[in-house]
């Protein structure tokens, strides 16, 4: 049966490796990367593993996306259901699914032409590709895509070292040393805290630069006082100081002069308070800033 051989892991891996046997993309000619590709013995049950665990961050993002324009609820299950969850979830599972057989991810497959087409047009685009450019072909042998997740800037370990280098910065905007010099710890710009000479529309410049840099949220490092504000719409709120003295105590505007240094721990806490977006469930103390920050 065509139809069912389309949606078996043997023949398709078969077809797959079939057509890719036509180009240049496993020849050998003297690519010291080869060498280090490890032979896999490949199983039904590991393909299915790998399929998966490539497939996963996709689903997530369109279950995200499905969640917030069309307003569909999140389903919540355990790890290893996440796949087919996901799955059901954004409608990809046929309706005559047996839930009671193993669930295998072909059978979301739902191929507008011949899977083998498909698949053939793939891997002649692959070899066209490798037999122009031998070397970059040979990266999608070993080459693993690697997420990291989103963190705020990498601090020194003294705050004298940014203090030296901010406090008489000249802003890009009004080309004059600020006032009160602020530095947005996402993307590291240099702002001016409340100052007219910046002001758009009404805006102050560190309001504006959270509604571009962050839709709306900023984590600002006051440079003469070395503590954090953030701005979460018009609302804001005095965070503390990731530096501390020796004993462990902030030095709020830099009132006793003591040397201060990185603590990492509340670096990380104010880091993973911004990935999860939970400033307004931890920080109680917020207040309206009327755009003048």
């Amino acid at each position: 049966n065509t139809c069912d051989a389309e949606k078996s892991y043997e023949v398709l891996l078969s077809f797959v490796i079939s057509e890719l046997s036509k180009g240049k993309l496993y020849h050998e000619e003297g690519t010291q990367e080869c060498a280090t590709i490890i032979p896999v013995a490949w199983s039904p049950e590991s393909m299915e593993k790998y399929l998966q665990v490539f497939c996963l961050p996709f689903l997530r993002i369109t279950s995200l996306l499905q969640h917030h324009l069309f307003g569909e609820d999140l389903p919540s299950c355990q790890e290893e259901e996440e796949f087919s969850v996901l799955s059901s979830c954004l409608g990809l599972l046929p309706t005559f699914y047996q839930t009671e057989h193993p669930f295998i991810s072909a059978s979301c497959l739902d191929w507008p032409v011949p899977a083998f087409d498909i698949i053939s047009q793939w891997c002649f685009e692959i070899n066209s590709f490798t037999e122009r450019h031998a070397e970059q072909g040979k990266a999608l042998l070993i080459q693993e895509s690697k997420w990291k997740l989103p963190h705020l800037l990498q601090l020194p370990e003294n705050y004298n070292t940014i203090f030296q280098y901010y406090h008489r910065k000249t802003c890009s905007v009004c080309t004059k040393v600020p006032k009160d010099p602020a530095v947005c710890l996402v993307c590291g710009t240099f702002v001016c805290l409340k100052g007219l000479c910046c002001k758009q529309q009404s805006y102050c410049e560190c309001v504006l630069h959270s509604q571009n840099c962050g839709a709306g949220t900023g984590i600002f490092l006051l440079i003469n006082a070395s503590v954090i504000i953030i701005i979460r719409g018009h609302r804001f709120c005095l965070w503390g100081s990731v530096y501390l003295d020796a004993h462990g105590e902030e030095d709020r505007d830099l009132r006793r002069g003591k040397p201060l240094y990185i603590c990492k721990e509340r670096y990380k806490v104010l880091e993973q308070q911004w990935i999860s977006h939970t400033f307004d469930h931890i920080n109680k103390r917020w207040g309206p800033h009327y755009n003048g920050l």
